[in-house]
């Protein structure tokens, strides 16, 4: 489930209640530990005969590495919680369940970030409460990653009071039947969503403190390279990073070769590299327009909201931003004096949506609606956000197809060139985009099938 599907909110999963336990006896539990052993004693052959692998068998590897990376951390939380409740970490000399983790990760030989055995930990010591049966139940079958358990065990904490009618299982199971890619971000986003629906005036009395504490500092590094930190409120911490990101796409260079041709060459700055550049810039064009030595130009940041008239007008709800950050009703309403607002009207009479044949090229408010439905890449597997992604005909122009948001979809541009290159297909529909990853299906393609 993806965040903009949240609410109304989905129904919770049967739980199955937990009975007396079951005392220790003989069975498959040394085997098993014997053979966990086994594969761990294995996993240090890896780097020794990664030439020895093809590039399939390179890929199978790495996928299994990542699957048990994943799923041993959950089976450590489960474990660790078994140990909680016999009695085992309050015997040990730890000073708490934290340090415990750590202790049996050195002794391992792979130690692990303290924020990672702080996670294990927290969650752990939840999964001996009856009220958080939905996370146990969750970390036990690896439907949930232990991050994503412990963020949604923190926002439980906000979100009980203001939705009465719903109790703490309920309001776990929301956060977990989140789509998995959204993580730890998304439950705080879904957070954010239902303060927004219930709580609007604790939301926006939230965000107002938030605003009063904003900090900007900097200091010099070893290096001799300075240091910004900034902590933004989330209203102007979302047009700070649409400026940004809308600044710091790759710049390919055309250069002149021999013989009078031109080519083109890729950029090679690092994502960091480009961001810190398209911060340069801002703050070198706001100096300049602040010294009276350029115009304004346009209006302020250009911010994508999505919300509905009623939270526009009677400041109740909130509003969404293309990356899934949510934003409260005032902030939003501030936004519509100041920011560059674009008519998020899917297919209503104010927004010419479909403009079929009469234009080639995407209008700015089917591309407005495009990042509004798909708010980014839509290839599988990739997160480039809209600011670096261009707006693809599926059904090619050349090939009769419109100009329309029924035939559009984004695409950052080394997936839009790989659509191209094999002639790869989609399914556009009201929610979202999926893709036909066999090669030759788009129409009038060299390769196409016949």
């Amino acid at each position: 489930m993806s965040l903009d599907s949240a609410l109304p909110l989905p129904e919770r999963p049967d739980v199955p209640q937990s009975g007396a336990r079951v005392p220790v006896e003989p069975g498959r539990g040394p085997e098993v530990l014997a053979q966990l052993q086994a594969v761990a004693a294995i996993a240090g052959e890896v780097p020794g005969v990664l030439h020895q692998l093809g590039e399939g068998q390179l890929e199978a590897l790495t996928e299994t590495l990542l699957g048990l990376s994943g799923r041993f951390a959950q089976l450590a939380t489960v474990a660790t919680a078994e140990a909680v409740d016999r009695g085992t970490v309050a015997s040990s000399t730890a000073a708490n369940t934290t340090q415990w983790v750590c202790r049996h990760a050195a002794a391992a030989g792979v130690p692990v970030e303290p924020v990672e055995a702080k996670t294990i930990a927290v969650v752990a010591e939840a999964c001996r409460e009856p009220k958080n049966a939905v996370i146990v139940t969750a970390v036990r079958q690896g439907s949930c990653t232990v991050s994503t358990a412990r963020a949604a065990l923190a926002n439980a904490d906000k979100v009980e009071p203001v939705v009465p009618f719903a109790d703490r299982g309920e309001v776990l199971s929301w956060f977990l039947q989140l789509d998995p890619s959204l993580g730890v971000k998304g439950v705080q986003a879904l957070t954010r969503k239902i303060l927004a629906t219930y709580a609007s005036e604790a939301l926006s009395a939230q965000d107002a403190k938030l605003e009063q504490v904003e900090t900007l500092t900097w200091g010099t590094t070893a290096t001799g390279m300075t240091r910004l930190v900034a902590e933004l409120a989330p209203a102007n911490a979302a047009v700070l990073k649409a400026a940004i990101t809308a600044g710091s796409a790759p710049r390919p260079a055309v250069v002149d070769t021999e013989g009078g041709r031109t080519d083109t060459v890729r950029d090679d700055r690092t994502p960091g590299k480009r961001r810190a550049d398209a911060l340069i810039e801002l703050v070198t064009a706001g100096a300049k327009v602040a010294a009276g030595e350029a115009a304004p130009v346009g209006s302020a940041a250009t911010v994508l909201l999505t919300m509905d008239l009623k939270s526009l007008t009677e400041g109740i709800g909130g509003a969404t931003t293309p990356a899934g950050e949510v934003l409260d009703a005032g902030a939003a309403r501030r936004a519509a004096c100041d920011a560059d607002l674009i008519p998020a009207v899917l297919g209503g009479p104010s927004q010419p949506l479909d403009v079929g044949r009469r234009e080639r090229l995407v209008t700015k408010g089917l591309r407005a609606a495009v990042v509004i439905r798909d708010g980014g890449c839509t290839f599988p597997g990739c997160d480039r956000p809209p600011g670096f992604c261009e707006v693809h005909h599926v059904t090619p122009w050349w090939a009769g197809g419109e100009t329309s948001l029924t035939n559009s979809a984004m695409l950052c541009c080394r997936h839009h060139q790989e659509v191209h290159r094999h002639g790869l297909m989609a399914r556009v529909r009201p929610d979202g985009v999926t893709w036909d990853l066999t090669p030759g299906r788009m129409p009038g393609h060299a390769h196409a099938a016949a």
